[in-house]
């Protein structure tokens, strides 16, 4: 066989299927099986160059790597067919009517063990496709260009904005009838702010998700989320990469109608196209100017007065084989992402924070699992662990819109050394109407300002009518940065 040529990432993410043995199975029955090519859409289409390199019915090796289990294969391939000219019988038959769906199929007449190799799996990263030995495309490195707020102390965070039909603010430009006092958002934080006399010292806002209602990306709610922070922005004085987007289960819908969920159907679809996260990714890129072919796992450090904060961003919203709908999972790119994290150089005293959308522990009594619902993250543990030992001081998230105040640290075991404790803070809901709330609940916003050697925490009430609200939580975070 001629040396590995090409490197195709997958991951068992169907319900009851093992991607590998089902592929096996047809070669031990037919000699061959055809291996479809899940590309996102955001990825280059690479298939004359494929049929050129396969040309004259020549073989090339091919690496199938899952950096989610960590193993690898090396197979034998022979040919390769265009989505429309591929034979349905020589796939295997859960996806067999989805071939359209996928960027092509090779022809592979082996599929043999082979051992992991960190430093593929590491070049290839969140792509599905790497010729071998090419440099990775930089735009899906995990970590992100620094942004500056000299001078500036102060990060507003907000969740659970929903706009849409779910959002209680006036919007921007908004006509309100005689006797509707609401403001815009812009007004309600900026006179709360200015409460507090800290109007011009906000550095970033990190806002953890759901910025939309049940993905509802069509024009105006779009637009008026755009509109909204573009206000917020100039007049808080910021630049776009200091707002900080990360993903929420009602931006990036990976089920659309719970209750007629085929969970294997549904898997096999979301795999082949990543549809479910373009609306965001697209929106990401118009808001705050991060290329919307980048990764959704990334990590920004804020150089502010005091000290330097470096943010993990994590997409919670990854597709799993479970048929749970409000579930969070991260995956194995996110706890890269938490590794990168640990491996930034500090120059100054450093805080890191880690802003997701799901819960990492539990803050409402209905986290109960059901059957077609929870809203823990999966791999928390994971996440949880990999954070304390990359020196995560606090992590942030919404989802539940419920503010709450934790803290997570584990006990070392086995002459383990002792984690960073982590500070888990649920912001609550910073847009939604009174009727999206949990009973007794208002909306809430969480503001933190970092010093040389410790973060001051306020949760506060955030009012539709601008009027000053209840202070939920006021008091200083015991946490130290990273030294230099």
């Amino acid at each position: 066989m001629a040396a590995p040529a090409i490197a195709l990432r997958f991951r068992d993410t169907t319900p009851g299927i093992d991607t590998i043995a089902e592929h096996r199975e047809l070669i031990a029955r037919d000699g061959r099986v055809g291996w479809g090519w899940w590309k996102k859409t955001f990825e280059p289409a690479e298939t004359k160059k494929i049929h050129a390199l396969l040309d004259d019915d020549r073989e090339i090796g091919i690496i199938l790597i899952d950096r989610t289990a960590e193993r690898a294969y090396l197979c034998a391939c022979v040919g390769f067919a265009e989505p429309n000219a591929a034979e349905a019988k020589i796939v295997p038959p859960y996806y067999r009517d989805h071939l359209d769906e996928t960027a092509g199929v090779f022809i592979l007449r082996t599929i043999e063990d082979l051992d992991y190799d960190e430093a593929l799996a590491d070049a290839i990263r969140e792509q599905t496709f790497l010729w071998i030995g090419a440099v990775a495309d930089p735009v899906l490195g995990h970590v992100a260009t620094a942004a500056q707020a000299p001078g500036r102390s102060c990060v507003l965070h907000l969740s659970d904005l929903h706009f849409g039909k779910d959002y209680g603010f006036r919007l921007q430009g908004e006509d309100v009838a005689i006797g509707d006092g609401r403001h815009t958002l812009t007004e309600c934080i900026v006179a709360d702010l200015e409460r507090l006399g800290l109007t011009n010292d906000i550095a970033a806002i990190i806002v953890t998700g759901d910025f939309m209602t049940h993905g509802d990306w069509a024009g105006a709610p779009r637009r008026a989320a755009l509109a909204e922070f573009e206000t917020l922005r100039k007049r808080l004085e910021l630049q776009k990469n200091q707002i900080i987007a990360v993903p929420g289960n009602h931006d990036v819908v990976r089920y659309s109608d719970p209750a007629k969920i085929d969970v294997r159907e549904n898997a096999v679809e979301k795999q082949a196209n990543y549809e479910h996260e373009t609306m965001f990714r697209t929106f990401v890129d118009e808001l705050v100017g991060r290329d919307w072919k980048a990764s959704l796992n990334y990590i920004r450090r804020i150089h502010l007065g005091e000290a330097d904060l470096d943010v993990c961003v994590l997409n919670s919203c990854t597709i799993a084989a479970t048929e749970w709908t409000e579930y969070g999972y991260v995956g194995r790119n996110g706890l890269d992402a938490i590794a990168e994290l640990a491996k930034q150089k500090v120059e100054r005293p450093t805080f890191r924070f880690l802003a997701l959308h799901h819960h990492l522990l539990p803050v409402a009594n209905v986290e109960a699992p059901k059957s077609r619902g929870v809203t823990l993250t999966l791999d928390a543990s994971d996440i949880l662990a990999a954070a304390q030992r990359g020196g995560v001081n606090v992590a942030l998230h919404g989802h539940q819109h419920k503010p709450k105040i934790a803290m997570y640290q584990s006990l070392p075991l086995n002459g383990e050394v002792a984690g960073t404790p982590i500070h888990v803070v649920a912001n609550g809901s910073a847009g939604a109407k009174n009727d999206r709330l949990p009973p007794g609940e208002r909306n809430t916003y969480c503001l933190f300002r970092l010093r040389a050697n410790a973060i001051d925490l306020w949760i506060r009430e955030l009012r539709l009518d601008a009027v000053a609200g209840a202070q939920v939580f006021h008091g200083a975070l015991p946490v130290a940065p990273i030294a230099v």
